[in-house]
């Protein structure tokens, strides 16, 4: 679930973010400390290029400027539209909360979705059902719209045939979806609206039974089985956190020669980066040799680093700007590098280190993420699915 959020300042984001973190991804939450930055966002950003946006939620009172000012001024336009031009934004859940000793019922006439009392930002999870409510009585009122122009949601699945159908129903009102959906019809691409409990399940066990079938064998090389499952359900890596990616984009530096990544994501609206690389290598790989004196990475380990930052001299160099526009679509001023190897226990045991060596190599500008990690960012996301499911 993808979330704005209006802070009156950033001291407690990592506090926020932990408690949200039933709801969504931890960078699937976009931070602002002034109602102008956050309207600066929703008019260049949600709006201008459609991305997609599940919920706001805004402290008030910022910078001696209230957010019912801010709130009428983002929900006065009533056609401006978002997520593909699919919905009218200003139908978007928004919750205030207010500060301690304000009177909540006072704001309760003006058109949010909720008021909540700020009770301590290290105790917002105690509003998680409120912020639900919010959001699956958007998601209900989505389907109601839907069912009204004769699109029906059956057993979890949406029966878009009425689309090709002569019988549309016209002149029907709608509140959420906007004219533009009614008048061009199609597919609805919210991962809600697609959700298929028993694929994710699926994806989860054969990831399962490839990891410990690559810790059995112990084999080299074949990175390109895990690729398959990715390949076979994107959600694995993308989540709720990444709206697309590329598998394997060519990167050329010379006329036949070029850098070809595994997997290249766009976040939804992560603040900390524009474009993530993510290299596959194996589980069955270690981080540091288990030396008393001296210890330092694996050789293949220092071969994944100097490819990285291979990866990263090109991305980040102005001479291949156009062939880097033309693979991606844009020029990613902030970047983020990703390796995916090993176990977390072989990680945590070294990460001390680990850490030292990274310093030393100034590689620190790389995340390692492990297949263990990896498999509990897939099951949490399951979990939010369910937990914000509406069937």
């Amino acid at each position: 679930m993808r979330i704005i959020y209006i802070s009156k300042n950033n001291y407690h984001i990592d506090i926020i973010r932990n408690n949200l973190q039933q709801l969504s991804e931890q960078d699937s939450i976009a931070f602002f400390y002034s109602y102008d930055e956050a309207e600066y966002f929703i008019n260049n950003y949600v709006v201008k290029k459609q991305i997609q946006l599940d919920l706001i939620i805004t402290e008030n009172n910022i910078q001696n400027q209230r957010a019912i000012d801010f709130f009428q001024r983002i929900t006065c336009d009533k056609r401006r539209f978002f997520s593909n031009g699919d919905f009218n934004f200003c139908s978007i859940p928004i919750v205030l909360i207010v500060d301690e000793g304000e009177n909540k019922s006072a704001f309760s006439y003006y058109g949010f979705s909720d008021v909540i009392q700020n009770i301590g930002h290290n105790r917002l999870h105690l509003f998680i059902p409120e912020l639900k409510s919010c959001v699956i009585s958007w998601r209900k009122k989505v389907l109601d719209e839907l069912d009204n122009l004769g699109i029906k949601f059956n057993s979890g699945k949406i029966d878009y045939s009425y689309i090709l159908s002569r019988d549309k129903k016209r002149n029907v009102e709608t509140i959420v979806l906007s004219e533009n959906f009614k008048l061009f019809p199609r597919k609805l691409s919210y991962d809600w609206l697609n959700f298929n409990e028993r694929e994710i399940e699926m994806a989860i066990d054969k990831y399962v039974k490839e990891l410990k079938r690559a810790n059995r064998l112990n084999k080299k090389k074949d990175e390109k089985r895990f690729h398959k499952i990715f390949n076979e359900y994107p959600f694995f890596i993308k989540r709720d956190n990444y709206s697309k990616h590329w598998y394997e984009p060519r990167l050329y530096y010379e006329e036949n020669n070029y850098f070809e990544p595994d997997y290249t994501l766009l976040p939804n609206f992560n603040q900390r980066t524009e474009l993530s690389i993510l290299e596959v290598k194996l589980p069955n790989e270690g981080f540091i040799k288990k030396t008393k004196f001296h210890p330092k990475p694996y050789s293949a380990m220092l071969d994944h680093i100097f490819q990285v930052n291979d990866y990263k001299e090109y991305l980040e160099s102005e001479e291949y700007q156009d062939m880097i526009k033309k693979a991606f679509g844009f020029v990613p001023a902030k970047l983020e590098y990703n390796i995916l190897m090993g176990r977390i226990d072989d990680k945590n045991d070294s990460l001390k280190v680990l850490n030292k060596r990274l310093k030393e190599m100034n590689a620190t500008d790389i995340n390692f993420v492990t297949y263990d990690e990896l498999l509990d960012y897939q099951v949490k996301y399951l979990e939010r699915m369910k937990f914000l499911s509406i069937v």
